[in-house]
């Protein structure tokens, strides 16, 4: 894992620029927020990492022009507390999506398998400058060292189709093609232990 460095709070600001490029086109981001999506995404993006990356659950590059963010079995589910924290952040870059991108929050999570026991990639994302560069699968490919290592698989949901193929480079198998009331479908994946 020499390749990826756990993010420390001195690069929130980065980081959530990092994300929120990686995600500026997405089909799901877009629809959730289909104006002024740059600065919402820094912004909730800034308020997620800042909560994060205390946990340890932040990665990235030594030139941090990848960010992925990783939890380990039994916490990926964000708590009430974290939603009170952020509430202010929520409803600012929300607005008048805040209840679409509640719906589907709800939705993913509903969705979220208990079983097994799983290392989740909440986001992972490689700034537009970096893209083909190798460094999204480097840091992803030291996430899934550890997942092996520990023997558990790894579960994401992707809401972009054009990264499903990216994610099937590491091992990752399109569980479900999920479809929801409103708005462009997502993928569940797994990714188990190669040694199983």
């Amino acid at each position: 894992m020499a390749d990826i460095v756990r993010a420390a709070a001195s690069d929130v600001p980065a980081l959530a620029s990092v994300l929120a490029s990686a995600y500026a086109e997405d089909p799901v981001w877009s629809w959730l927020m289909p104006h002024d999506r740059d600065r919402r995404l820094r912004l909730l993006f800034t308020a997620h990492l800042a909560q994060q990356i205390p946990a340890g659950r932040v990665w990235t590059d030594p030139d941090r022009t990848v960010a992925a963010v990783w939890a380990e079995p039994g916490k990926w589910k964000l708590p009430l507390s974290y939603l009170l924290r952020n509430a202010g952040t929520l409803l600012w870059a929300g607005r008048s999506q805040l209840p679409r991108t509640g719906m589907r929050l709800l939705a993913l999570e509903h969705r979220h398998p208990a079983e097994p026991a799983h290392w989740y990639v909440e986001y992972i994302g490689t700034h537009a400058d970096a893209r083909g560069t190798g460094r999204g699968s480097q840091v992803l490919g030291g996430l899934l060292e550890q997942a092996d290592a520990d023997g558990r698989p790894v579960f994401l949901e992707s809401s972009n189709r054009r990264n499903l193929t990216f994610y099937q480079r590491h091992g990752f198998t399109v569980q479900e093609e999920m479809t929801f009331r409103a708005g462009p479908p997502m993928w569940s994946m797994w990714r188990w232990d190669a040694d199983r």
